[in-house]
């Protein structure tokens, strides 16, 4: 059976059309499947200015100039780069580590926020006894609250600067 040019143009054309939806379809799929960071996520548990997680540990050559640089002695160098630490102290917000960061791996983008949140347990001396407000007291943004015989409340203005951690004598915060 010969074909006609008609018949060949209608099934080259059906062809090229599925070969182009095809490569449409596949590049779609593709697009949609990688993850594009959001913009101004935070990268908590990183030094302030942290850029996104797989950003960060491209760029971060782990020269620890931010550790060195960080006048409240919160960074430590951990296996995979800096980590910020705030049990014994909270963050200024003095960019220092930004300043020393030859990568750019920590950027003025993000510096408005450390990302850290507080947990309150059980042991907090606000709600066994309701005598203690330390960290509502403490905090620079007034992130706290407290209702009677609870543990304290945090509301959005919390920037993560772990002031709260710092003044509970008794460790409620974590």
């Amino acid at each position: 059976m010969k074909h006609d040019s008609a018949d060949l143009m209608q099934q080259e054309s059906e062809v090229n059309h599925s070969r182009r939806g095809l490569f449409r379809a596949l590049s779609r799929g593709v697009s949609q499947s990688v993850e594009t960071p959001e913009a101004g996520k935070i990268n908590a548990g990183r030094p302030l200015g942290a850029v996104e997680e797989s950003l960060f540990t491209h760029l971060c050559d782990n020269c620890s100039a931010c550790v060195s640089a960080c006048p409240q002695n919160i960074l430590t160098m951990g296996n995979n780069g800096p980590v910020m630490d705030l049990s014994c102290n909270h963050c200024t917000f003095c960019q220092a580590c930004i300043n020393a960061c030859p990568t750019q791996a920590l950027n003025t983008l993000n510096i408005t926020d450390t990302g850290w949140r507080p947990t309150f347990s059980k042991s907090c001396n606000a709600k066994i006894f309701d005598n203690c407000q330390e960290c509502v007291d403490d905090c620079p943004k007034q992130a706290l609250s407290l209702i009677a015989n609870s543990t304290p409340i945090l509301n959005d203005d919390c920037n993560g600067c772990g002031e709260c951690l710092s003044s509970c004598y008794i460790g409620a915060v974590c």
